[in-house]
């Protein structure tokens, strides 16, 4: 506090007349509060609950004024902690994936499986679900012990979700709720329960079609040009067409993540409700 400020504050508490004192004006006041607030030092648990509420105001600037001070003789662990969190604050994907990736690889820091995961979840944000299945393998393997370990079977699901694969996803979100009911994990256990409601026998389903031809040749040619291009199709005769499919979804969401995908590289995709 300035020493008029700290002058007019004793005055008050005194009750003495306050003419004759300097008061600080409102934008003085609130220049103040902001000098003393970078001068503050950074509580890292503090900010880390900020950031886990939603509250990122001013988040990412005290993350580096932390790097600026504390961080030059900080232990390595709360080093690594103090990237991950600044990695969430990244607005920019691929700086993102870099400084989670960076985090992740350095197995003795306890954040590493925290990394591992948000790593997997931008990846399927990215629709990079086969990048980000491989995220959470790498997670398993790593930190099998983790609370995280349990959340990845989850994400595992909404991988193979992604990619039309069903009947793995349902495998795995089966596995979570299982894991989650074990280690008390009502939230991961919720989520895959909810989820495995569309694995029901008779529930819908949705598939992807790229082509409907009269001849076989032009929907293998179809299914070649999509396998070049990282996309696993099939051929479907039904109703004296040949039919060319990508797999197999409950959530027409789901389906239309791929077809976005698809779309990009340069085909014309649509879905379709198909028989379970």
């Amino acid at each position: 506090m300035t020493g008029s400020g700290r002058g007019w504050a004793l005055a008050l508490l005194a009750g003495a007349p306050l003419w004759g004192l300097s008061v600080p004006s409102a934008a003085q006041a609130g220049q103040a509060a902001q000098a003393a607030q970078a001068a503050a030092p950074v509580d890292l648990d503090l900010l880390e609950a900020r950031i886990e509420a939603g509250r990122v105001e001013g988040a990412a600037e005290a993350i580096e004024r932390w790097f600026a001070t504390e961080g030059r003789n900080a232990a390595r662990g709360d080093v690594l902690r103090a990237r991950y969190l600044r990695a969430r604050l990244l607005p920019d994907p691929d700086s993102a994936r870099a400084e989670l990736l960076s985090v992740a690889m350095d197995g003795g820091s306890r954040y590493g499986s925290r990394a591992w995961l948000r790593l997997a979840q931008l990846d399927l944000a990215l629709d990079e679900p086969s990048r980000a299945a491989a995220d959470l393998e790498r997670l398993r393997s790593d930190h099998p012990r983790s609370a995280e370990t349990v959340e990845s079977w989850y994400w595992t699901a909404r991988t193979f979700e992604a990619r039309g694969l069903i009947d793995r996803a349902c495998e795995a979100w089966q596995r979570a709720a299982a894991e989650g009911r074990r280690v008390g994990a009502t939230e991961t256990e919720r989520l895959a329960e909810a989820a495995s409601l569309g694995c029901a026998p008779g529930a819908p389903r949705f598939a992807i079609q790229v082509g409907a031809f009269s001849r076989r040749d032009p929907a293998e040619e179809t299914r070649g040009r999509l396998e070049a291009a990282g996309f696993f199709s099939r051929v479907v005769e039904l109703d004296g067409l040949h039919r060319v499919r990508l797999g197999r979804f409950a959530r027409r969401e789901a389906a239309e993540s791929l077809v976005r995908r698809l779309r990009d590289a340069g085909f014309e995709p649509s879905v379709i409700p198909v028989v379970s």
